[in-house]
């Protein structure tokens, strides 16, 4: 039903002399509270009293039976009560003064409302409200009543209890299919004698263009409110008509942040306002896609680095071998949103949206800059990028771009992951008989990829997550052969990295380089730094000479070994190296008698810690 047909239907009912329920039935957070209160509310209000009560956080049906009758008794003498307000004691005493404090002393016997309703007053009060113009309950949250409360029974007393004896017109508002299983039956049956009709709610995206959009004051909203409504329409659309108004809200807070901020942005620096709608547009569905997968529980602060692989590209080009093959969550969401031509023209995705959604913060210029460079790039597009357009190629076309990524990876500086993406594409390319250059890619490219892990390793950059392979690179994960390799060469790259690093840190403890030493440390280097020293030039340059700087070393061994009470968790096995940098300590201390008194000292010391650590290590 439109919201028009079903306003009809309801304007109908409460002017009608049904004497059962009506019942709207909506999924959760699909906009039914909204509509009540801001179109059938206003609609009716004229020639019905309404009471709107939610039945959702009351723990006992008796409760809410006291609070409920309260609504209806307050709302007998004229009294709005179209919101969520409780009821208490003392919200009727201006009203019954109105009636003589005779009536009044009557009720200040009782503490509670409870013990007053099936008192005379209330119900005569409540049966002599004018019968031409029957008032109005609205019951909403129906699936959200408490476990304790029988949804059977609150509708039983509905029936019984409010519309039998005092006329109201009742509409019940809910999602029936969230229902608890265990009373879905009883609440059928149940349904069958209290409400005579039950109306589907569905989004009227006309309401929604105008009640969130053109209402919302923010001019990108107001002025482009069509080519919204376009993207959640299309969203519904494919997503069985699903669209949760309550996410909506949180997408348009949260792009009242990141709109300012852009604003914000653009007035000290106007060279990219040319492209304002544009980067508008892109930051929206970036959000919008984030947003949403946040709201519906996919992503998380914990999980935000799978989609890594879509960040900050124009490439959403996955291959599959089969069709049933199991997505990673970047994969799932290309699927699940790109099929929405609007939303490909503009989209990427760009960290600064992530931490708007999780933390409310944007970084607009971050943002610009991200965006400037994949939709308005100096020079050509990458050839990598052009790939995922070869199904419009013709074989001679694809011939050449193979060719030319091969080429372009062996004269560029190019990515560990564009060389991977590569690779996975080359390996489905020749699967599929698409492979059309006769040079051998793979023994190619798997050099190159040992030269960037190399380049990253002396930049001290490296780190690649191998668990990213499975979900980002299907079709090398499913060949084991080229996986191992793949393996191969960025293991080394581990190895090298945590050699050069151990290194490093030897350096940074007798150059009492402490920043340094706390960035290893903090990066979970595990080390074995007594083999480290033992294999180092530092052993007889800064360790056992005159000048010895022995107490640097023990300072990084009692905070690192002595200090943290599980050390020995993880250096079980480093027992026989303390045990020969032990020795060569107290060799240095017998046989140099050229050493002056300090260095004994701090040698001394040195050797006790080590002593002490093998003590606590043999423990």
């Amino acid at each position: 039903m439109e919201n028009s047909q079903l306003l009809e239907s309801l304007s109908n009912y409460v002017n009608s002399d049904d004497q059962f329920a009506v019942m709207i039935d909506g999924a959760w957070g699909s906009g039914k509270t909204y509509f009540l209160k801001n179109t059938v509310v206003p609609h009716i209000c004229g020639e019905h009293k309404v009471v709107y009560f939610s039945v959702y956080g009351y723990e006992s049906l008796a409760k809410l039976k006291s609070e409920l009758i309260g609504k209806l008794f307050i709302s007998s003498f004229g009294k709005n009560l179209d919101k969520e307000d409780q009821v208490n004691t003392k919200d009727i005493v201006p009203i019954v003064n109105e009636i003589g404090s005779a009536v009044w002393e009557k009720f200040s016997n009782f503490k509670t409302l409870a013990a007053t309703t099936e008192n005379y007053v209330i119900n005569k009060r409540l049966r002599s409200q004018v019968p031409d113009s029957s008032p109005v309950l609205i019951i909403d949250d129906l699936e959200r009543i408490s476990r304790d409360i029988h949804t059977s029974d609150l509708m039983g007393f509905l029936l019984t209890d409010i519309i039998e004896p005092y006329g109201y017109r009742v509409i019940v508002v809910g999602n029936v299919k969230e229902i608890r299983d265990v009373e879905i039956n009883e609440f059928n049956m149940t349904r069958e004698k209290v409400v005579s009709r039950i109306f589907p709610f569905t989004y009227d995206f006309n309401n929604i263009r105008q009640e969130f959009f053109q209402d919302s004051g923010n001019h990108f909203l107001q002025e482009d409110s069509e080519w919204l409504v376009e993207i959640f329409a299309g969203y519904a659309r494919r997503n069985g008509g699903k669209i949760n108004l309550r996410t909506l809200e949180f997408i348009l807070t949260t792009f009242t942040i990141i709109d300012r901020k852009l604003n914000q942005y653009w007035e000290g620096d106007t060279q990219d306002k040319l492209d304002c709608l544009q980067i508008k547009r892109s930051v929206f569905v970036n959000l919008f896609v984030i947003a949403t997968e946040y709201r519906e529980g996919n992503l998380t602060r914990e999980n935000i680095v799978l989609i890594d692989r879509i960040l900050n590209t124009r490439s959403f080009f996955f291959m599959h071998i089969k069709d049933d093959e199991e997505k990673s969550l970047a994969e799932e969401i290309t699927l699940k949103y790109h099929d929405d031509n609007n939303l490909k023209q503009v989209i990427m995705y760009d960290n600064s949206v992530n931490e708007a959604v999780f933390s409310g913060v944007f970084d607009a210029a971050g943002f610009i800059n991200s965006w400037m460079k994949l939709f308005r790039p100096i020079g050509k597009v990458s050839s990598l990028d052009e790939v995922a357009n070869f199904r419009n190629m013709t074989d001679k076309q694809l011939e050449k771009l193979e060719q030319q990524i091969l080429d372009d990876s062996q004269k560029q500086e190019i990515s560990i992951k564009d060389i991977l993406s590569t690779i996975n594409t080359f390996l489905f390319f020749d699967q599929n008989d698409l492979y059309f250059c006769k040079e051998n890619y793979l023994a190619v490219l798997l050099k190159v990829l040992k030269k960037a892990v190399d380049r990253e390793v002396l930049k001290n950059k490296f780190t690649y997550d191998r668990g990213e392979i499975s979900f980002m690179y299907s079709v090398i994960s499913a060949d084991d052969n080229i996986l191992k390799q793949v393996y191969d060469i960025l293991e080394s790259g581990d190895k090298a990295q945590h050699e050069m690093q151990a290194e490093q840190l030897v350096v940074a403890i007798f150059d009492d380089n402490y920043e340094l030493m706390r960035n290893i440390v903090h990066s979970n280097l595990n080390v074995n730094i007594f083999r480290e020293v033992l294999d180092s030039s530092q052993l007889y340059s800064e360790l056992l000479t005159v000048g010895s700087k022995a107490n640097l070393l023990n300072q990084y061994l009692n905070s690192e070994y002595i200090q943290i009470t599980n050390s020995k968790d993880f250096h079980s096995d480093e027992n026989i190296d303390i045990l020969e940098l032990a020795q060569k300590v107290e060799e240095f201390l017998n046989e140099s008698l050229d050493i002056g008194r300090i260095d004994m000292f701090n040698l001394r010391n040195l050797l006790k810690t080590l002593k002490k650590i093998l003590l606590k290590f043999s423990e």
